[in-house]
């Protein structure tokens, strides 16, 4: 049977009926009974958001029971509410100092929450209660991590996996210590080993395919990706990471086949354009215009923007109104601000300049955010050699969307435009800075930096780009 860290259970414990005494919910308060009863209801129907409320509800009028708070938390830790299981967990600790699940708990949440102060200050406390435990040698082990001294750490991790030897949190724990140690090759065999022996384990199979990307092994990421998805069918997120290592890999007949059931006529249209904004990226070849206007066929009447927004971005304007029409939508009101958009970008890119400017300043007029409509104009603006708008615009669509490398990067090319060299580069390595571990952010100022022949200023960059991916692995791994 497969061993499991105490440590990391309660992410992993699935939610069943209270470990409560019915005489505890057995009372004149008729609420707590029916909020008990709601309870059950919803773990028998496997609705952990019901399941929540309902302990909502009981704890409100019950709050000093430990056992009820430690379930919430429990149920709040699946539905990753970190900081909502934390606090439950405070409050049956406050009822109950010695339970060890609970303290448990709490050492792992103050970890993951980046306060290694307080995981010290619990891991303390569980190791007076219970000294053997594992989450102690882990606790202690991901404190000397973060203090980046090693050699400590791994004391800790080896301790534990002397008598646990494929202990899944102690294997992230050593992986993490590679990694920190500059290390990852060896991290991802340690990985590897440990998913050949225990291919349940899916806190290493994310683990591998954070490692993977980290090191552009498109490759395992895939492999990784597509196990996980086995393991957790429910995770929506897991087939786009699956079609983008497919994509990266130029397995592109995987790619599509993993794409259709996402782009299904019922499927939601951001799931859709999230997906063919992918292969609008990296899926650069005939085939992909000609099975995207096949699916395109079937797509439903909210999904045909994303549709026509696919085909605007890869240089068919044609393709987009045939889908949507060149007719604009009037008048213009909130509801047809996004198709107006993609209408007047096509029409932009046919050459019917005067057009796409009328209905882009209308739609701005109304709504100075729309990002569709500034996008759109920023393009037709650099197009037309009108630098300033296009930098005005950019300028505000990256105070709109401050996350979007790609918007940053359209910001740069206004600059471009209007000979602002300085700005462009002031621009890229604000996003560098302030969009930590994006690949496009960091792409983009590399091959600025590559023009001007610094080779240490390059490798410098390099170096910077691994920490930033190492810090977003770090709160990963934990």
């Amino acid at each position: 049977m497969r061993e499991r860290s105490a440590f990391f259970a309660a992410c992993c414990i699935a939610a069943t009926a209270l470990s409560v005494l019915l005489a505890a919910c057995d009372s004149s308060e008729s609420r707590a009974q029916e909020a008990y009863g709601e309870y059950q209801a919803a773990v028998a129907a496997g609705d952990l958001p019901a399941a929540r409320r309902a302990l909502g509800a009981l704890v409100s009028v019950k709050d000093d029971d430990a056992k009820i708070w430690q379930e919430l938390g429990k149920i709040q830790l699946q539905l990753n509410d970190n900081e909502g299981a934390y606090s439950s967990f405070t409050r049956a600790h406050e009822l109950d100092r010695t339970n060890v699940e609970t303290l448990a708990a709490l050492t792992q949440l103050a970890l993951l929450s980046g306060n290694p102060e307080n995981a010290e200050e619990h891991a303390k406390q569980l190791e007076l209660v219970s000294p053997a435990h594992p989450a102690v040698k882990l606790a202690y082990g991901y404190l000397f991590l973060q203090r980046q001294e090693f050699d400590q750490a791994d004391a800790q991790a080896d301790a534990l996996l002397q008598t646990l030897p494929y202990e899944p949190g102690a294997k992230l724990l050593k992986a993490r210590i590679l990694l920190g140690r500059k290390e990852p090759e060896k991290a991802i065999a340690l990985l590897q080993d440990q998913v050949r022996v225990q291919p349940q384990d899916s806190g290493s199979w994310k683990a591998l395919m954070l490692l993977g990307e980290l090191q552009n092994d498109w490759k395992t990421v895939g492999q990784a990706a597509t196990r996980l998805r086995e393991l957790n069918p429910e995770d929506q997120e897991l087939p786009v990471t699956m079609i983008e290592a497919a994509l990266r890999t130029r397995d592109f007949a995987e790619a599509l086949r993993v794409s259709e059931p996402l782009l299904a006529p019922d499927a939601p249209p951001s799931r859709v354009g999230t997906v063919l904004k992918l292969w609008a990226k990296l899926w650069k070849t005939p085939e992909a215009i000609v099975e995207a206007r096949r699916l395109a066929k079937s797509a439903s009447d909210p999904q045909r923007l994303a549709y026509a927004t696919f085909f605007n971005e890869v240089g068919r304007p044609d393709d987009a109104i045939a889908l949507i029409g060149s007719k604009p939508r009037l008048p213009i009101s909130k509801s047809n601000m996004s198709v107006n958009s993609v209408i007047a970008t096509s029409l932009a890119m046919q050459g019917d300049r005067v057009q796409a400017a009328r209905l882009f300043n209308q739609i701005l007029s109304q709504e100075p955010d729309h990002v569709y409509a500034l996008r759109g104009r920023i393009a037709l603006a650099i197009a037309t050699g009108n630098a300033k708008t296009a930098i005005h615009d950019a300028q505000r669509l990256v105070s709109v969307e401050p996350n979007s490398a790609s918007d940053r990067l359209f910001l740069a090319r206004a600059y471009a435009a209007a000979g602002e060299s300085r700005e462009v580069e002031r621009t890229l390595w604000d996003a560098f800075h302030e969009i930590p571990g994006d690949f496009d952010a960091y792409e983009a100022l590399r091959a600025w930096v590559k023009k001007t022949g610094d080779s240490a200023a390059l490798s410098d960059l390099d170096d910077d780009f691994k920490h930033q991916r190492d810090v977003v692995l770090s709160r990963e791994f934990i």
